[in-house]
């Protein structure tokens, strides 16, 4: 019951921040602007100054982008099919299409430009950031989908480890490299935070129901 309630709670939260940081974000909030501004150009000195940094920032970044993101989505949808894994397929499309959709709603109506001294290729309105809100909900299905597959706590915290810290360290290279605001990246963690525990707590249910295969260890 107490674990129930937890994992309501959590969505809920991280549904309100976002609503919150977006309405801050819509009134161009003089201390959030700051603190965006000061961050930023604290990262395009540290980029310029530290060439392997900025490397280093870049190379991450680009394994998020779009054609890298939908490769790994077909890869992982062909996977499910072979498995014959209904549920799982159903939370994957599910999922990547809430976020897109969501996400592509609050661009539009937010309409944030992009910082100007951008230190890699980005176009289009600034919140929230694609790469940041791909990659954690990439993490967040990989985690969820993989957990039951592997076979003991050490291995699931490890694929929790490595996939979470690739989430993490693609929206640090989207502020390293100035392609978004601070603010941009905390946006895309809510989003996809909000959109995979909702999901995953909505599948959870008829999976059990149906008979099909439901995770008996389950990541929630």
């Amino acid at each position: 019951m107490h674990n129930n309630l937890l994992g309501r709670a959590v969505p809920t939260a991280t549904a309100v921040l976002f609503v919150v940081l977006t309405g801050l974000v819509t009134m161009r909030s003089a201390p959030l602007v700051r603190l965006d501004t000061h961050v930023s150009d604290a990262a395009h000195a540290l980029a310029l100054g530290h060439p392997a940094w900025r490397a280093a920032m870049s190379a991450v970044t680009h394994t998020a982008d779009s054609a890298v993101i939908w490769v790994l989505a077909l890869l992982a949808l062909l996977v499910l099919l072979a498995r014959r894994d209904r549920s799982a397929i159903v939370l994957l499309v599910a999922t990547a299409a809430a976020a897109t959709v969501v996400r592509h709603g609050v661009l539009w109506l937010v309409h944030r430009p992009r910082p100007a001294d951008r230190l890699t290729a980005a176009s289009g309105f600034s919140y929230p950031s694609g790469h940041t809100t791909s990659s954690a909900v990439a993490a967040g299905l990989v985690i969820v989908l993989g957990w039951r597959l592997l076979p003991n706590r050490w291995s699931r915290l490890t694929l929790a480890g490595v996939a979470g810290g690739w989430a993490v360290l693609v929206g640090v290279s989207r502020v390293a490299l100035v392609a978004h605001w601070p603010t941009d990246v905390i946006g895309g963690w809510l989003l996809a935070t909000t959109v995979i525990v909702t999901a995953t707590l909505l599948w959870r249910r008829p999976a059990g129901v149906q008979g099909d295969a439901s995770p008996p260890n389950d990541p929630g």
